[in-house]
Protein backbone atom coordinates (compact mmCIF):
# COMPACT_ATOMS: atom_id res chain seq x y z
CA UNK A 1 0.00 0.00 0.00
CA UNK A 2 1.29 3.39 -1.00
CA UNK A 3 1.57 5.64 1.75
CA UNK A 4 1.15 9.57 1.78
CA UNK A 5 4.72 9.65 2.74
CA UNK A 6 5.73 8.06 -0.66
CA UNK A 7 3.48 9.81 -2.69
CA UNK A 8 4.76 13.32 -1.51
CA UNK A 9 8.47 11.50 -1.68
CA UNK A 10 7.38 11.20 -5.73
CA UNK A 11 6.22 13.92 -6.15
CA UNK A 12 9.02 16.04 -4.70
CA UNK A 13 11.29 13.83 -6.69
CA UNK A 14 9.53 14.90 -10.04
CA UNK A 15 9.78 18.41 -8.94
CA UNK A 16 13.01 18.29 -8.47
CA UNK A 17 13.76 16.92 -11.70
CA UNK A 18 11.47 19.36 -13.86
CA UNK A 19 14.04 22.10 -11.94
CA UNK A 20 17.13 20.33 -12.48
CA UNK A 21 16.20 20.07 -16.35
CA UNK A 22 15.31 23.73 -16.48
CA UNK A 23 18.57 24.83 -14.76
CA UNK A 24 20.70 22.97 -17.36
CA UNK A 25 18.55 24.40 -20.28
CA UNK A 26 19.14 27.94 -19.17
CA UNK A 27 22.91 27.10 -18.59
CA UNK A 28 23.31 25.82 -22.19
CA UNK A 29 21.34 28.71 -23.83
CA UNK A 30 23.54 31.14 -21.89
CA UNK A 31 26.40 29.31 -22.99
CA UNK A 32 25.06 29.17 -26.67
CA UNK A 33 24.30 33.08 -26.21
CA UNK A 34 27.87 33.55 -24.77
CA UNK A 35 29.59 36.01 -27.41
CA UNK A 36 33.64 37.13 -26.32
CA UNK A 37 32.93 40.08 -28.71
CA UNK A 38 30.40 42.03 -26.71
CA UNK A 39 32.19 44.09 -23.78
CA UNK A 40 29.86 46.06 -21.32
CA UNK A 41 31.33 49.24 -19.87
CA UNK A 42 31.64 52.71 -20.56
CA UNK A 43 33.89 54.67 -23.02
CA UNK A 44 37.27 55.88 -21.24
CA UNK A 45 37.71 59.40 -20.69
CA UNK A 46 41.05 60.60 -19.29
CA UNK A 47 40.73 63.66 -16.77
CA UNK A 48 42.64 66.77 -17.30
CA UNK A 49 44.45 65.08 -20.53
CA UNK A 50 45.80 68.22 -22.86
CA UNK A 51 45.67 68.59 -26.87
CA UNK A 52 48.50 70.62 -28.18
CA UNK A 53 47.49 74.04 -29.11
CA UNK A 54 43.72 73.45 -28.29
CA UNK A 55 43.18 74.08 -24.56
CA UNK A 56 42.11 71.22 -22.01
CA UNK A 57 39.50 68.45 -23.14
CA UNK A 58 36.03 68.98 -21.35
CA UNK A 59 35.34 67.28 -17.89
CA UNK A 60 32.31 64.88 -18.09
CA UNK A 61 29.72 66.12 -14.73
CA UNK A 62 30.07 64.04 -12.18
CA UNK A 63 26.57 64.41 -11.68
CA UNK A 64 24.76 63.08 -14.60
CA UNK A 65 22.35 60.36 -13.71
CA UNK A 66 19.07 59.28 -15.15
CA UNK A 67 16.39 61.74 -15.93
CA UNK A 68 12.44 61.30 -16.54
CA UNK A 69 11.66 60.94 -19.90
CA UNK A 70 8.17 62.31 -21.47
CA UNK A 71 7.37 60.15 -24.43
CA UNK A 72 4.01 61.37 -25.11
CA UNK A 73 3.95 65.46 -24.89
CA UNK A 74 5.17 66.94 -28.28
CA UNK A 75 6.71 70.59 -28.19
CA UNK A 76 6.25 72.76 -30.50
CA UNK A 77 9.19 73.92 -33.03
CA UNK A 78 8.77 77.86 -31.31
CA UNK A 79 9.20 75.93 -27.82
CA UNK A 80 12.11 73.60 -28.85
CA UNK A 81 13.80 77.06 -29.97
CA UNK A 82 13.02 79.25 -26.60
CA UNK A 83 14.98 76.02 -24.49
CA UNK A 84 17.80 76.08 -26.57
CA UNK A 85 18.79 79.45 -27.50
CA UNK A 86 22.52 78.67 -27.46
CA UNK A 87 22.29 76.48 -30.38
CA UNK A 88 23.37 77.32 -33.66
CA UNK A 89 21.42 76.76 -36.78
CA UNK A 90 21.41 73.51 -38.48
CA UNK A 91 20.94 71.78 -34.65
CA UNK A 92 24.81 72.82 -33.78
CA UNK A 93 26.70 73.29 -30.41
CA UNK A 94 30.01 73.06 -29.18
CA UNK A 95 31.48 73.97 -25.20
CA UNK A 96 32.23 77.45 -25.01
CA UNK A 97 35.34 76.93 -22.40
CA UNK A 98 37.01 73.63 -23.59
CA UNK A 99 37.36 70.84 -26.51
CA UNK A 100 35.08 68.20 -27.06
CA UNK A 101 36.79 64.83 -27.50
CA UNK A 102 34.88 64.45 -30.42
CA UNK A 103 33.39 66.27 -33.42
CA UNK A 104 29.90 64.26 -33.49
CA UNK A 105 27.29 64.04 -36.17
CA UNK A 106 24.08 62.97 -34.95
CA UNK A 107 22.42 60.90 -38.35
CA UNK A 108 18.22 60.50 -37.81
CA UNK A 109 16.43 58.56 -40.71
CA UNK A 110 13.00 60.26 -40.72
CA UNK A 111 9.74 60.42 -43.09
CA UNK A 112 6.50 61.17 -41.22
CA UNK A 113 7.46 61.02 -37.85
CA UNK A 114 7.33 65.00 -36.72
CA UNK A 115 5.75 63.97 -32.82
CA UNK A 116 8.53 61.83 -32.43
CA UNK A 117 11.16 64.18 -33.91
CA UNK A 118 9.78 67.08 -31.59
CA UNK A 119 10.30 64.62 -28.73
CA UNK A 120 13.62 63.25 -29.39
CA UNK A 121 14.91 66.90 -30.11
CA UNK A 122 13.58 68.23 -26.55
CA UNK A 123 16.16 65.50 -24.62
CA UNK A 124 18.75 65.25 -27.49
CA UNK A 125 19.95 68.71 -26.96
CA UNK A 126 20.15 69.02 -23.08
CA UNK A 127 21.51 66.15 -22.59
CA UNK A 128 24.14 66.90 -25.26
CA UNK A 129 25.22 70.08 -23.79
CA UNK A 130 25.81 68.36 -20.35
CA UNK A 131 28.31 66.30 -21.87
CA UNK A 132 30.31 69.00 -23.15
CA UNK A 133 30.14 67.08 -26.80
CA UNK A 134 30.10 68.87 -29.98
CA UNK A 135 27.91 68.22 -32.37
CA UNK A 136 25.26 68.69 -35.10
CA UNK A 137 21.73 66.81 -35.71
CA UNK A 138 21.06 65.82 -39.10
CA UNK A 139 17.92 64.83 -39.91
CA UNK A 140 17.85 63.07 -43.23
CA UNK A 141 14.25 62.79 -44.74
CA UNK A 142 13.16 60.46 -47.63
CA UNK A 143 10.90 62.32 -50.12
CA UNK A 144 8.13 60.56 -51.80
CA UNK A 145 5.84 57.49 -50.82
CA UNK A 146 8.19 54.77 -51.45
CA UNK A 147 9.02 51.86 -48.73
CA UNK A 148 11.08 53.27 -46.39
CA UNK A 149 14.64 52.95 -46.94
CA UNK A 150 16.44 53.35 -43.68
CA UNK A 151 20.03 52.12 -44.61
CA UNK A 152 20.17 54.19 -47.45
CA UNK A 153 19.52 57.13 -45.55
CA UNK A 154 22.57 56.49 -42.70
CA UNK A 155 24.49 56.19 -45.66
CA UNK A 156 23.87 59.23 -47.55
CA UNK A 157 23.71 61.43 -44.03
CA UNK A 158 27.10 60.39 -43.54
CA UNK A 159 27.97 61.72 -47.18
CA UNK A 160 25.95 64.91 -46.33
CA UNK A 161 27.73 65.51 -43.23
CA UNK A 162 31.19 65.36 -44.53
CA UNK A 163 30.46 68.01 -46.81
CA UNK A 164 29.54 69.97 -43.48
CA UNK A 165 32.61 69.16 -41.24
CA UNK A 166 35.28 66.77 -40.30
CA UNK A 167 33.54 64.84 -38.23
CA UNK A 168 35.15 61.52 -35.62
CA UNK A 169 31.76 60.13 -34.71
CA UNK A 170 28.55 58.97 -36.07
CA UNK A 171 25.66 57.91 -33.79
CA UNK A 172 22.53 56.40 -36.31
CA UNK A 173 19.68 57.32 -34.29
CA UNK A 174 16.25 55.56 -34.89
CA UNK A 175 14.13 58.73 -33.99
CA UNK A 176 11.55 56.61 -31.81
CA UNK A 177 14.36 56.31 -29.26
CA UNK A 178 14.74 58.41 -26.65
CA UNK A 179 17.21 58.18 -23.80
CA UNK A 180 16.38 58.01 -20.23
CA UNK A 181 19.99 58.65 -18.73
CA UNK A 182 22.46 61.41 -19.03
CA UNK A 183 25.65 58.92 -18.55
CA UNK A 184 25.16 57.30 -21.60
CA UNK A 185 27.65 59.26 -23.19
CA UNK A 186 27.34 60.06 -26.96
CA UNK A 187 30.73 59.48 -27.80
CA UNK A 188 32.22 56.67 -30.48
CA UNK A 189 35.34 54.44 -28.75
CA UNK A 190 37.49 52.26 -31.43
CA UNK A 191 34.37 49.60 -31.75
CA UNK A 192 31.09 49.97 -32.68
CA UNK A 193 29.02 51.00 -29.78
CA UNK A 194 25.97 50.47 -29.32
CA UNK A 195 24.09 52.53 -26.94
CA UNK A 196 20.65 51.56 -26.66
CA UNK A 197 21.62 48.85 -24.46
CA UNK A 198 18.13 48.51 -22.50
CA UNK A 199 15.00 49.37 -24.27
CA UNK A 200 11.48 49.51 -22.61
CA UNK A 201 9.18 48.15 -25.26
CA UNK A 202 11.57 44.70 -24.68
CA UNK A 203 11.65 45.17 -20.85
CA UNK A 204 15.15 46.69 -20.67
CA UNK A 205 16.69 44.02 -22.13
CA UNK A 206 18.69 43.42 -25.25
CA UNK A 207 16.88 41.49 -28.19
CA UNK A 208 19.95 39.05 -28.80
CA UNK A 209 23.32 39.25 -27.69
CA UNK A 210 24.70 40.30 -32.03
CA UNK A 211 21.81 43.44 -32.31
CA UNK A 212 22.88 46.39 -33.45
CA UNK A 213 20.22 48.34 -33.83
CA UNK A 214 18.57 51.46 -32.52
CA UNK A 215 21.07 53.87 -31.99
CA UNK A 216 24.58 52.67 -32.26
CA UNK A 217 28.11 55.11 -32.91
CA UNK A 218 31.11 54.62 -34.62
CA UNK A 219 34.21 56.41 -35.57
CA UNK A 220 34.67 58.12 -39.13
CA UNK A 221 37.19 54.63 -39.48
CA UNK A 222 34.77 52.47 -38.87
CA UNK A 223 31.85 53.59 -40.77
CA UNK A 224 34.22 53.26 -43.46
CA UNK A 225 35.50 49.76 -42.30
CA UNK A 226 32.63 47.91 -42.19
CA UNK A 227 30.86 49.91 -45.71
CA UNK A 228 27.90 52.15 -44.29
CA UNK A 229 24.69 50.16 -44.21
CA UNK A 230 23.09 48.47 -46.66
CA UNK A 231 21.23 50.26 -49.45
CA UNK A 232 18.88 47.89 -51.02
CA UNK A 233 16.50 46.78 -47.83
CA UNK A 234 12.67 48.32 -48.19
CA UNK A 235 10.59 48.33 -46.12
CA UNK A 236 11.63 47.30 -42.29
CA UNK A 237 13.46 44.79 -40.94
CA UNK A 238 16.93 42.88 -41.49
CA UNK A 239 19.36 45.97 -42.27
CA UNK A 240 20.11 45.98 -38.35
CA UNK A 241 21.05 42.48 -38.88
CA UNK A 242 23.23 43.09 -42.12
CA UNK A 243 24.74 45.78 -40.56
CA UNK A 244 25.64 43.91 -37.52
CA UNK A 245 27.03 41.21 -39.56
CA UNK A 246 29.43 43.53 -41.25
CA UNK A 247 30.80 44.95 -37.95
CA UNK A 248 31.62 41.14 -37.13
CA UNK A 249 33.28 40.40 -40.75
CA UNK A 250 35.52 43.97 -40.15
CA UNK A 251 36.51 42.60 -36.73
CA UNK A 252 34.91 44.96 -34.56
CA UNK A 253 33.37 44.39 -31.32
CA UNK A 254 29.93 45.49 -30.15
CA UNK A 255 30.94 47.53 -26.85
CA UNK A 256 27.45 48.92 -24.77
CA UNK A 257 26.99 50.50 -21.54
CA UNK A 258 25.55 48.86 -18.71
CA UNK A 259 21.54 47.82 -19.22
CA UNK A 260 20.93 50.51 -16.02
CA UNK A 261 22.69 53.15 -17.89
CA UNK A 262 21.64 52.70 -21.47
CA UNK A 263 18.14 52.71 -21.18
CA UNK A 264 15.60 54.06 -24.08
CA UNK A 265 11.73 54.63 -24.01
CA UNK A 266 10.06 54.14 -27.42
CA UNK A 267 7.62 56.91 -29.08
CA UNK A 268 4.94 54.36 -29.18
CA UNK A 269 3.27 53.93 -32.96
CA UNK A 270 2.13 51.78 -35.24
CA UNK A 271 4.86 49.25 -37.06
CA UNK A 272 5.78 49.87 -40.66
CA UNK A 273 5.20 46.86 -43.03
CA UNK A 274 7.93 44.51 -43.54
CA UNK A 275 10.68 44.45 -46.12
CA UNK A 276 9.45 41.64 -48.60
CA UNK A 277 12.96 40.09 -49.43
CA UNK A 278 14.47 41.12 -46.37
CA UNK A 279 15.36 37.58 -44.73
CA UNK A 280 16.01 35.80 -48.25
CA UNK A 281 18.56 39.16 -48.94
CA UNK A 282 20.17 38.70 -45.35
CA UNK A 283 21.36 35.38 -46.13
CA UNK A 284 23.46 36.67 -48.92
CA UNK A 285 25.42 39.35 -46.81
CA UNK A 286 28.63 38.03 -46.76
CA UNK A 287 29.08 38.03 -50.77
CA UNK A 288 28.21 42.01 -51.07
CA UNK A 289 28.61 43.75 -47.72
CA UNK A 290 32.19 44.92 -49.41
CA UNK A 291 30.31 46.36 -52.57
CA UNK A 292 26.68 47.06 -51.28
CA UNK A 293 26.91 50.01 -48.90
CA UNK A 294 28.90 53.26 -48.36
CA UNK A 295 31.02 52.92 -51.64
CA UNK A 296 27.81 52.47 -53.95
CA UNK A 297 26.44 55.77 -52.80
CA UNK A 298 27.53 57.78 -56.05
CA UNK A 299 25.97 54.95 -58.23
CA UNK A 300 22.53 55.13 -56.35
CA UNK A 301 22.30 58.78 -58.21
CA UNK A 302 20.22 59.91 -54.90
CA UNK A 303 19.22 63.66 -55.25
CA UNK A 304 18.97 66.28 -52.28
CA UNK A 305 15.68 67.59 -52.58
CA UNK A 306 16.63 70.51 -50.26
CA UNK A 307 19.03 70.92 -47.33
CA UNK A 308 17.98 73.97 -45.04
CA UNK A 309 19.41 74.95 -41.74
CA UNK A 310 16.71 74.76 -39.41
CA UNK A 311 16.66 76.36 -36.01
CA UNK A 312 17.59 73.04 -33.84
CA UNK A 313 18.74 70.74 -37.04
CA UNK A 314 19.76 70.03 -40.26
CA UNK A 315 17.06 68.90 -42.64
CA UNK A 316 18.26 67.12 -45.75
CA UNK A 317 15.08 66.05 -48.03
CA UNK A 318 16.44 63.81 -50.46
CA UNK A 319 15.47 61.68 -53.10
CA UNK A 320 16.53 58.33 -53.17
CA UNK A 321 15.21 56.41 -56.23
CA UNK A 322 12.91 53.52 -56.13
CA UNK A 323 12.96 49.86 -54.93
CA UNK A 324 13.25 47.13 -58.16
CA UNK A 325 10.39 45.48 -59.39
CA UNK A 326 9.70 41.91 -57.84
CA UNK A 327 11.10 40.64 -61.48
CA UNK A 328 14.77 42.60 -60.65
CA UNK A 329 14.38 41.68 -57.06
CA UNK A 330 14.40 37.86 -57.67
CA UNK A 331 16.76 38.02 -60.74
CA UNK A 332 19.68 39.69 -58.40
CA UNK A 333 18.38 38.13 -55.28
CA UNK A 334 19.29 34.51 -57.05
CA UNK A 335 22.20 35.94 -58.43
CA UNK A 336 23.55 36.96 -55.17
CA UNK A 337 22.87 33.57 -53.60
CA UNK A 338 24.55 32.29 -56.38
CA UNK A 339 27.71 33.92 -55.37
CA UNK A 340 27.38 33.14 -51.32
CA UNK A 341 27.58 29.38 -52.11
CA UNK A 342 31.21 29.72 -54.42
Amino acid sequence: MVTLAHRLRRVAIVFASILGTAYIILVLIALLNYNPRVKIGMPIIVDDAELPGAGTRCKMDPDLGPVKVDIYTKPCMEELERMNPEIQAGGAWKPPNCQSWQKVAIVIPYRDRLGHLKILLRRLHPMLRKQQIAYRIFVVEQAGTDQFNRGRLMNIGYAEAMKEDNFDCFIFHDVDLIPEDDRNVYLCDDQARHLSSAIDEMRYHIMYYNYAGGVIALNRQNVLKVNGYSNDYWGWGNEDDDFSARTLAAGLMLTRPPEHIGRFKMVRHLKADRSNHGNSYFFTWRSRWKNDGINAIKELNYKVVEKTDLPVFTNISVDIGHPPDEKTWNERNKNQESVTML
